[in-house]
């Protein structure tokens, strides 16, 4: 079995070609052209052409700078709308933002880090 890379079409179609097709690589300005015997292809190098090559596998996007993998976002936090990767999240977790327009897409997800602070009862009129 030859090795395989996803590139783009003339059209802009995601086209799966053999590596040991490639007769040659080119740097263009607009990113590196691959030759076959019979076609050129061309690496996608905007996350639309991205979000083509990706589309049905579980890439979304959620705002205008990424493109999230939602196969592996667990935990959606409504009040900053940030996807998470991993639960309970930290200061420290990656995460990818969502724009208002896209919060349907990973509503399903939200869920709220519990406080980190303990709530204590006081009475409201002296010592009791």
């Amino acid at each position: 079995m030859s090795e395989q890379i996803r590139l783009l079409d003339r059209d802009g179609n995601p086209c799966t070609v053999n590596v040991e097709d490639l007769i040659a690589i080119r740097p263009t300005a607009g990113g590196p052209e691959f030759d076959t015997k019979d076609a050129t292809y061309f690496y996608p190098t905007t996350l639309e052409e991205l979000q083509t090559l990706l589309k049905g596998t579980g890439f979304e996007r959620l705002d205008r700078t990424n493109l999230v993998n939602l196969h592996h976002a667990v935990a959606f936090d409504p009040k900053t709308r940030k996807v998470y990767f991993e639960y309970p999240w930290s200061k420290d977790s990656k995460f990818a933002t969502v724009s208002e327009a896209n919060v349907s897409k990973v509503q399903h997800l939200a869920k709220e880090q519990e406080a980190a602070y303990k709530i204590v009862r006081k009475p409201l009129f002296g010592k009791r």
